[in-house]
């Protein structure tokens, strides 16, 4: 091929349409969707979750249900006709020719299998023979993905790996047998800034190979490094495409305007990134409470934790911790995977004894030792109802079979007496505190959207009318536009009710959206702490300039004035 000869693109898409039969009726998920992708290049698919992302990216490797119904005008991926493929034919090109990246991998991975007997598994089900031989690519595979240390690496299950090196671990499965598509779906999500940009490099290095990229992901900042040109979803339709400079700096479509005034990145505290309005103003009269009115909402003083291994060997997670929260205000704690967050969570939370170090509740004794003897559990008991926390995956910590009434009051319950009537009016009160409609009162929680969900999980750590809550990423897994009418709920809670926010992030954009002060953690330490606004501007310590160095960053959007132009 000369160079002047155009290449062939590895995907042609033309008016692909996509519907699954149900005992209702036909459901129309993708419709008249056209797309093309050359080698070397990255194309993203952003949209909320529904809008056909992920049905489309599937469609390209043959791995739609059964009761699909596919048709396009034209369908060719990497030269095939792929309406025609059979499924033995579609077993044949995936892996070898596509590889497919998942979003969650500690659910992809097998937990009992290692890593290497996964990523062997694709050269093993395409004829690749010779266990020394596989051994030696499954090896290159891992160190192509960034994973240093293969050997050992290789020897491990998914559940001995962090997040990064699980995703990494995806990445060499997909990867292993040099296909010539890969498909990525959300496989940044959840992960912290610096290895979310390791990530981000090694997807680079993929498109500089020459491999041609499909992208999906809710992250526009993301989308902006690393894709070549965005199709944006609504409905199953492609609403604006384009080169990504383009589309994010001068957006056409309102429905794209909309997902990218919703990125909180720069947005500071008061400005609103959602269209609904504020909630309407509570009525209900405050609980009475023995806190000090003086006193921070949360106080922790040198915290220390540390855990000892099989081999006897002790690791300090917790390292001389303080920090302050006013009654109120918002503290966010950030840091990477292993800093240490979680195990102060814990300690906040009264479920992990420090071994040194104190916290205060309220200006009430809470955690570690008061006067050199720990805080009797019944001396805490009374004020458990004053701090709740809120989860990363609300689905998880609620029972399936209960109804959205009966995880509401359920936690009502905990809180002390009352009538089965007087809770479930509460409940229903609590619901539309938290801007969802009573007639979700009895859908379980599995046929909610995930933005219903963390509404749901608000509503039950509102159940006891707590003065702090801890919030625990709870944005991190949502569409853009459902994370920025979740933030926005949160601050018109915290101006209706004073609440008091604990809020953990690995993502710096949300963190600087919602926080007064900031609190940055590695290896169990506080690095650096301070106002929002000046931690942000001026980091003083080379960790937090690191950290906010990998946050991908929006292009410069135009005037308003040039929109149309």
């Amino acid at each position: 091929m000369t160079p002047n000869t155009p290449q062939r693109p590895l995907l042609a898409m033309d008016n692909l349409t996509v519907s699954f039969s149900t005992p209702r009726g036909t459901v129309d998920v993708v419709r008249g969707v056209s797309l093309a992708l050359a080698p070397g290049k990255a194309l993203a698919l952003v949209g909320e979750s529904g809008s056909g992302k992920t049905v489309t990216a599937r469609t390209l490797a043959g791995l739609n249900a059964p009761n699909a119904l596919v048709s396009a005008d034209r369908l060719e991926v990497l030269g095939h006709n792929a309406a025609r493929l059979s499924e033995r034919q579609w077993r044949r090109l995936r892996g070898r020719q596509i590889g497919y990246v998942l979003q969650d991998a500690l659910v992809s991975l097998d937990p009992l299998r290692t890593v290497g007997q996964e990523v062997d598994e694709a050269l093993r089900a395409h004829g690749v023979h010779g266990r020394d031989e596989r051994r030696k690519r499954v090896l290159a595979a891992l160190r192509a993905a960034g994973i240093t240390d293969p050997v050992v690496r290789a020897g491990q299950r998914s559940g001995e790996l962090s997040g990064g090196l699980r995703q990494r671990a995806l990445i060499a499965q997909a990867t292993v047998l040099n296909p010539q598509l890969v498909i990525a779906d959300e496989s940044t999500t959840a992960l912290d800034a610096t290895v979310q940009a390791q990530i981000l490099d090694l997807l680079e290095g993929l498109k500089e190979q020459g491999r041609g990229l499909i992208f999906i992901s809710h992250d526009l900042a993301v989308v902006s490094r690393l894709a070549d040109e965005i199709a944006v979803m609504q409905h199953g339709r492609i609403v604006e495409s384009g080169r990504t400079a383009e589309v994010l700096g001068n957006p056409r479509h309102e429905y794209t305007q909309q997902l990218i005034d919703a990125v909180p990145s720069g947005r500071g505290r008061g400005t609103r990134l959602s269209a609904l309005p504020p909630l309407a103003a509570s009525a209900r009269p405050a609980r009475p409470s023995e806190f000090s009115p003086d006193a921070p909402a949360l106080e922790a003083s040198h915290l220390v934790k540390a855990y000892t291994a099989p081999d006897g060997t002790s690791r300090t997670v917790v390292d001389d911790v303080s920090f302050t929260l006013p009654a109120g205000k918002t503290l966010g704690i950030v840091g990477e995977s292993g800093s240490g967050k979680s195990t102060t969570a814990r300690i906040v939370l009264g479920l992990t004894e420090p071994d040194a170090g104190t916290v205060r509740l309220g200006g009430l004794p809470w955690a570690g030792n008061l006067q050199g003897v720990p805080v009797p559990e019944e001396m805490r008991r009374p004020h458990r109802r004053d701090i709740q926390l809120v989860n990363q995956d609300p689905l998880s910590s609620f029972d399936p079979r209960f109804s959205v009434e009966r995880v509401i009051t359920d936690a009502l319950a905990a809180g002390g007496p009352g009538t089965p009537g007087e809770r479930r009016d509460r409940s229903a009160e609590l619901l539309g505190q938290v801007g969802l409609p009573l007639d979700l009162i009895h859908r379980q929680p599995l046929t909610l959207s995930g933005g219903q969900r963390q509404r749901v999980a608000i509503a039950r750590a509102l159940a006891l009318e707590p003065r702090v809550l801890l919030l625990d990423e709870p944005v991190s897994a949502l569409d853009v536009s459902i994370q920025a009418q979740v933030l926005d709920l949160l601050a018109d809670l915290q101006e209706q009710l004073g609440l008091s926010y604990l809020f953990i992030s690995h993502d710096l954009g949300v963190i600087h959206h919602v926080s007064d002060d900031v609190l940055v953690m590695k290896d169990g330490r506080v690095m650096e702490s301070g106002s929002a606004a000046s931690l942000f501007a001026f980091p003083a310590t080379s960790y937090t300039r690191a950290l906010l160095a990998a946050v991908p960053r929006m292009p410069a959007r135009r005037p308003a004035t040039d929109l149309h132009a």
